[in-house]
């Protein structure tokens, strides 16, 4: 296994990896900064070692090396990461059985198996005639169904699930896999029938479930279905398309968001490779983070009916509290995106070039909207346009909307203003540009004593002579057992050694040590940049001071919780003993 995780590790730049994340890493001396995806912070404190091949963040103690960074983003386990990056790597797994497969790696399997199945009988079964009409009238070239596997579901209530079984899977595994429904009498039946398929997949390509469209408009049911939330499949989670979107995205720097799938297929053939479909829904927080990972710049490209302009109104609002710079795209009536594609490409390309900044269309749309002449009118101006306006976190932006306001509208400015403090509006949705005091900064307790242990570990490495350190030195203070075990070594190997050296260090750390000590070797490195010899003496006089301190109050807090206990007890003696302890160790409180 190891020589397989070295040979991917080879292959993949974790910087790039990493970025495709984190798109603001940036360099910093000999590594690599931004702020952590994991938790919130105002200044940096994520850093990579591409050297080493390992990341770390100082503020939540979250590292290690590019399969942990992965199984932390993803929320997966190893196996499903190393499935995942080896397919990026261009490296092949050996077989494993089935029984040692995760459940998750088992549910993608199946959903493969499925989605190319699913093309072979839109290709193949004669059944499949008036799916292939379809897709002719819809006017998708070959090269196109090829590229996005479109399929075609049978009308027999079995034919899938027939062919699955047929593969040694359980009918039960179908089922979770979203393939299969069961039925009253203890049996299970293809979940699609006699539609067209289009596989969804992850940002990285895995297909993790389908859209099926009825191919019969008068058949009961909705126009659409989707596979039901499964193991891998959350549809709030998923954006049609990203995985053959996401690097021409990072190339424009701009994110297209279209409603249908049939829409961002259509995009792609004629071109325009950086579209991404929300399959029917407003966009969620969960969407825009995954395009947040690519660009910062959107269009939302939404059909024009109420439905449409419903959901693009509450994907702006997401989109806002995400900072992203979001702009509109105004569709002609009765024109979704394919429909205009196909009418003029041209126009749908000026049309996404010239989309307005979301103040300024709807701006455009309540004056449409709305007859502001009229007193009603103003008040539903105001209504609509000065939340809006009130949560723009750059006071000149803000002044800029109130004047045009006040201007169509007719009513003096600093009557708009006493409008907005009135009603507070400012307490609505915020980017992180204007944060909540009350809200910025808090990932949760920080462990205080693995910080403090953690950076005096690391400035003990840069010590030319380790040896005076330790006469100074209780391992009592530790009482997290890793972080003893860590000092215990780092103490041993320098009392044994003669080599000064990080990596010779690492190297010999055993393997439930290996994260903390990538930790502390990394943090070393950035400490070396920053601090002369005389600093590091000083910091690591305090450091210690502060750790013995630790250890000093834990002991107190301990002894206070046994005196309470001893005086409702009544036992006037223990109390008394632990008393005198108590006084004694409080003496020994550093300065």
């Amino acid at each position: 296994m190891s020589q397989v995780t070295d040979q991917i590790k080879e292959r993949i730049d974790l910087i790039d990896l990493i970025r495709e994340y984190i798109p603001e890493l940036k360099k910093a001396g000999i590594s690599w900064k931004a702020r952590c995806p994991f938790h919130q912070e105002k200044t940096p404190s994520f850093v990579v070692s591409p050297d080493k091949g390992i990341w770390h963040c100082f503020g939540c103690h979250e590292g290690g090396d590019m399969f942990a960074f992965v199984k932390k983003s993803e929320g997966i386990e190893f196996p499903d990461a190393l499935r995942l990056l080896a397919k990026r790597a261009g490296v092949k797994l050996e077989a494993v059985d089935r029984k040692e497969e995760s459940e998750r790696s088992r549910v993608l399997d199946i959903l493969q198996l499925a989605s190319r199945w699913y093309h072979e009988a839109l290709l193949k079964a004669k059944s499949a005639d008036v799916a292939r009409e379809y897709i002719v009238k819809r006017g998708l070239s070959e090269k196109t169904i090829a590229d996005w596997q479109l399929g075609f579901s049978p009308e027999a209530w079995d034919t899938l699930l027939k062919y699955l079984t047929s593969r040694g899977w359980r009918e039960k595994e179908i089922a979770a896999a979203g393939l299969a429904i069961a039925n009253d009498r203890g049996g299970y039946y293809d979940r699609f029938r006699y539609r067209l398929i289009f596989p969804i997949t992850d940002v990285h390509g895995a297909v993790i479930g389908f859209t099926a469209r009825k191919l019969k408009e008068d058949e009961v049911g909705g126009k659409y279905i989707n596979t039901p939330e499964t193991l891998v499949y959350h549809k709030s989670q998923v954006l049609y398309g990203l995985s053959k979107a996401k690097k021409e995205i990072r190339a424009q720097d701009l994110a297209v968001v279209v409603e249908g799938n049939m829409d961002c297929v259509s995009s792609h053939q004629a071109g325009f490779t950086n579209v991404v479909a929300s399959s029917g829904t407003a966009l969620t927080p969960e969407q825009v983070k995954l395009l947040k990972r690519f660009t910062k710049n959107i269009v939302l490209a939404f059909d024009p009916d109420a439905a449409g302009q419903a959901a693009l109104v509450r994907g702006l609002e997401v989109a806002w509290q995400e900072d992203m710079v979001v702009r509109m795209a105004s569709l002609p009536a009765g024109l979704d995106p394919d429909a205009l594609i196909k009418k003029d490409p041209n126009e749908w390309r000026a049309l996404i070039e010239n989309a307005p900044s979301f103040m300024d269309w709807l701006f455009a749309k309540t004056e449409k909207d709305h007859d502001l002449t009229d007193a009603l009118g103003k008040k539903e101006a105001g209504r609509i346009l000065l939340p809006w306006i009130a949560r723009l976190p750059d006071a000149i932006e803000q002044t800029h909307y109130l004047q045009i306001l006040a201007g169509k509208i007719r009513v003096g400015e600093d009557v708009l203003r006493e409008v907005i403090n009135r009603n507070r509006v400012k307490t609505g949705p915020r980017r992180p540009g204007a944060p909540d005091s009350n809200q910025a900064d808090k990932p949760g307790r920080p462990n205080v004593l693995k910080s403090i242990a953690t950076r005096l570990a690391a400035l003990v490495l840069l010590l030319p002579d380790k040896t005076a350190f330790w006469t100074s030195f209780s391992f009592d203070w530790l009482s997290d057992s890793e972080l003893l075990s860590l000092y215990k070594n780092l103490n041993f190997f320098y009392d044994s050694h003669t080599i000064e050296s990080q990596d010779s260090w690492l190297n010999q750390l055993p393997e439930e040590l290996q994260s903390l000590g990538r930790s502390v070797a990394l943090l070393a490195e950035e400490l070396a940049g920053t601090l002369d010899k005389d600093q590091s003496q000083m910091e690591i006089d305090i450091l210690r001071n502060r750790l013995r301190a630790y250890f000093t109050h834990t002991k107190l807090k301990a002894l206070r919780e046994q005196i309470r206990e001893a005086e409702l007890s009544g036992n006037e003696t223990v109390v008394d003993h632990l008393m005198a302890e108590w006084q004694q160790l409080s003496k020994s409180l550093p300065n």
